[in-house]
C-alpha cells in the first residue's frame, strides 16, 4: 500500500502541470507551494495516508465543483472526479491512523477532508397529487382510466392463518389423466360416473376439531348418565338449534318450522246403534219409540231391572293402535356385569367423598392401630401413650363388633334359609311344564331298594307310582326338571340292581337262565299336567291288575311302553 501511495503521489505534479497548461495558473496561487513537488512531501511526511482510489482526469467539462472555502489553497486541474479521489484517500488515511503534520498544513488543506463537497444536482419539482373521481365514485387517472386499488390484506402472525393464506393463494391444478376414459372400451357413461373424478385418491390432510366439540359431547354424556336418554336427546336438539341460530343470525326467530304432518292410524269407529246397550235391558219394546218429548212412563220400563246397585261398565280401549312393547334388556356377559358393578361402586364412592367434602355427612374416623400409631399421630403419641393405647384398643374392638353386627344383619333367618334351600332344590311350582320318566326294572322285590325308590320320590316332591308284579316292575315319576334329574341319577347310577335280589333257594342254587336284574329308562318327556296326586307303591299279582293301576290314572300307555320295551331300543 505504501508503494502504491508513493507512485500515486508522483503522478500529482504531472496532473498539476497538465492543469496549468490547459487552463492557466489561477491567481492567488502560492508560488512556493507550486514549486515544491508533492513527491518530496511524501518523503518528508511519514504519516501521510496511502491513497487507494485512483485519481482520474475529468472528461466531463460540465462537472461543477463547489468553490473551496476561504483560506484554502486550490489546485489547478482539480476537477470533481479528482476531488472525490483525494477525499477518499484522506478518509482512508484517517482510518489507518495517520495524523496531520502542522508543517504541511497548507498543503494538506488542499485535500479537503473536513469540508463537505456538494455536487450541484438540480432536483425535479415534485408534482402535487390530484384525486380524480368519476360519477360512480371510483378513482381515475388523468386519462380517465379507472385505477385498480389493491385490496388491503390482513397480515396475520399465526401459523395457521399464514398457511391458510398460502393455501388460498396457491392455485391447485388438477392432474391430467394418463388415459382418457372415453377411449377406454369398458367405460360406460350411462353408469353416472363422472370422468373428471377418476383421479388418484385425495391425500389425507389435517382435520381440525372445532372449538367446544369435545366439551359438548362430554356434557351430553354426563347429562345422559344423570337424567337419562330422553333428557340427553332434548339437550342435544337444543344445542343444535342454538348453533343453527348462531350460524344464521338473519333468520327471524319468530318463525316456527313446520314439519311434515304425521298421520296416526285409528281404528274404524263402530256405527251408531239404534238403541244404546245400557238402555236396552230397561226398555220393554227395545227401541226409543215409547219416549215422547224426552219422557217415558213407568209401564214402558222394566222396573225389576232398576235396583239400588250401580253397574260399572267395562273399560273400552281407546281407538288407536296399541303402543309398541318396551325394548328387552340387553343380555350382558359375566365380564360386562363385573365391569358395570365396578363402575357403580366407583360412582357411589365418589358421591360419598363429595358429600364428605361438602360437609353433608361425617367423615370416617382415622383407622389407628398399634402398628401405625407413630405414623398417624406423630408427636401426640408420646404425650400420653397409656391413654392412646386404651383408645386404640377400644376403637379396634368397636370396629370388630360392628363387623360382627353387619354379618348378623345379613344372616338369613331360619324361614328365609328354608325358602332359599327350596328354591335351590326345587323349581317354581307355577311353571306349567311337567316332566315324566318311565323306568322298567326286572325285580323290585328287595325291601331296601323298594324303600329307596319310595322315599327319594317323596323327598323330591315327585308324584307317580311304582307297580310290582311277577317278572316286571314299572316306576313312573312326575315333577320338575331338577328333581327328575336327581331321581334319574338314583335309579340309573346309585342303586346296584344286580346285588339287590332276594334269593329264595336255601341251597344257593341259582337258575342260570334268570337274566341279570337291572333298571332302564323307557321314556322321558313333558306333559301338560300331572296324572297322579302323590307317589304310591302297588304290589300286584297279575299283569292285568298292574295295568288297571295305570288305567285308573288315564295313562295305560305307560304300562304298554314298559312291557313292549326291548334291549334293542336302547
Amino acid at each position: 500500500m505504501q508503494k502504491e501511495l508513493s507512485e500515486k503521489l508522483k503522478k500529482i505534479p504531472q496532473l498539476n502541470k497538465s492543469g496549468s497548461s490547459d487552463g492557466g495558473q489561477q491567481p492567488g496561487l502560492n508560488k512556493e507551494a507550486s514549486k515544491t513537488p508533492l513527491s518530496s512531501i511524501g518523503r518528508q511526511q511519514g504519516s501521510v495516508p496511502p491513497i487507494t482510489a485512483a485519481v482520474g482526469v475529468s472528461t466531463s467539462p460540465a462537472a461543477s465543483v463547489k468553490p473551496p472555502t476561504a483560506g484554502m489553497v486550490t489546485l489547478a486541474g482539480l476537477t470533481a472526479p479528482n476531488y472525490e479521489a483525494v477525499k477518499r484517500a484522506q478518509e482512508l488515511a484517517a482510518k489507518m491512523g495517520f495524523h496531520q503534520d502542522p508543517q504541511f498544513a497548507p498543503l494538506i488543506n488542499m485535500f479537503p477532508g473536513h469540508t463537505t463537497t456538494d455536487v450541484a444536482v438540480q432536483p425535479k419539482p415534485a408534482k402535487v397529487p390530484v384525486l380524480r373521481l368519476d360519477a360512480l365514485g371510483r378513482e381515475i387517472d388523468e386519462h380517465g382510466n379507472v385505477v385498480d386499488m389493491p385490496k388491503p390484506t390482513n397480515l396475520s402472525t399465526l401459523k395457521v392463518n399464514i398457511n391458510k393464506q398460502k393455501k388460498e393463494a396457491f392455485q391447485i391444478l388438477k392432474p391430467e389423466l394418463d388415459v382418457d376414459p372415453e377411449t377406454n372400451p369398458h367405460f360406460d357413461a350411462r353408469m353416472g360416473i363422472n370422468k373428471t373424478k377418476l383421479l388418484r385418491p385425495k391425500r389425507m390432510s389435517f382435520q381440525f376439531v372445532e372449538e367446544g366439540k369435545w366439551s359438548k359431547q362430554a356434557e351430553i354424556i354426563r347429562f345422559k348418565s344423570q337424567f337419562g336418554e330422553a333428557q340427553a336427546k332434548e339437550l342435544k336438539t337444543k344445542q343444535a338449534q342454538l348453533a343453527k341460530a348462531k350460524a344464521e343470525p338473519d333468520i327471524n326467530p319468530n318463525l316456527i318450522e313446520v314439519s311434515e304432518r304425521v298421520v296416526t292410524k285409528e281404528k274404524p269407529k263402530d256405527p251408531i246403534p239404534d238403541v244404546e246397550w245400557w238402555d236396552l235391558p230397561l226398555l220393554l219394546s227395545g227401541t226409543y219409540c215409547d219416549i215422547i218429548e224426552g219422557k217415558i212412563t213407568e209401564d214402558k220400563l222394566k222396573m225389576d231391572k232398576i235396583t239400588i246397585y250401580v253397574e260399572h261398565p267395562l273399560p273400552i280401549e281407546p281407538p288407536a293402535e296399541p303402543a309398541p312393547p318396551p325394548p328387552q334388556p340387553l343380555k350382558l356377559t359375566k365380564k360386562e356385569q363385573k365391569k358395570l358393578r365396578t363402575q357403580r361402586r366407583l360412582a357411589k364412592e365418589k358421591d360419598r367423598q363429595e358429600m364428605i367434602r361438602q360437609g353433608l355427612i361425617e367423615p370416617p374416623k382415622p383407622k389407628v392401630k398399634m402398628s401405625n400409631l407413630m405414623k398417624v399421630l406423630g408427636s401426640e403419641a408420646t404425650q400420653d401413650p397409656t391413654r392412646l393405647e386404651m383408645e386404640i384398643r377400644s376403637a379396634a374392638a368397636e370396629r370388630e363388633q360392628a363387623h360382627v353386627d353387619r354379618n348378623i344383619a345379613r344372616k338369613l333367618t331360619p324361614a328365609e334359609r328354608r325358602e332359599k334351600k327350596e328354591r335351590k332344590l326345587f323349581e317354581d311350582p307355577n311353571t306349567p311344564e311337567t316332566i315324566v320318566s318311565v323306568y322298567k326294572i326286572n325285580d323290585l322285590s328287595h325291601p331296601q331298594t323298594r324303600f329307596k325308590v319310595d322315599v327319594n320320590a317323596q323327598e323330591n316332591r315327585l308324584t307317580g307310582c311304582a307297580v310290582i308284579s311277577d317278572g316286571i316292575s314299572v316306576v313312573v315319576v312326575e315333577g320338575g326338571n331338577k328333581p327328575i334329574k336327581r331321581y334319574g341319577k338314583l335309579m340309573l347310577r346309585r342303586i346296584n340292581w344286580a346285588a339287590s335280589v332276594v334269593n329264595e333257594d336255601d341251597d344257593g342254587d341259582e337258575d342260570e337262565d334268570t337274566p341279570i336284574n337291572r333298571c332302564v329308562l323307557v321314556w322321558q318327556g313333558s306333559v301338560a299336567k300331572p296324572s297322579f296326586n302323590r307317589f304310591t307303591v302297588h304290589q300286584c299279582r297279575t299283569e292285568a291288575a298292574a295295568k288297571k293301576v295305570f288305567s285308573d290314572a288315564g295313562v295305560a300307555h305307560y304300562w304298554d311302553l314298559a312291557v313292549n320295551f326291548t334291549d334293542d331300543q336302547m
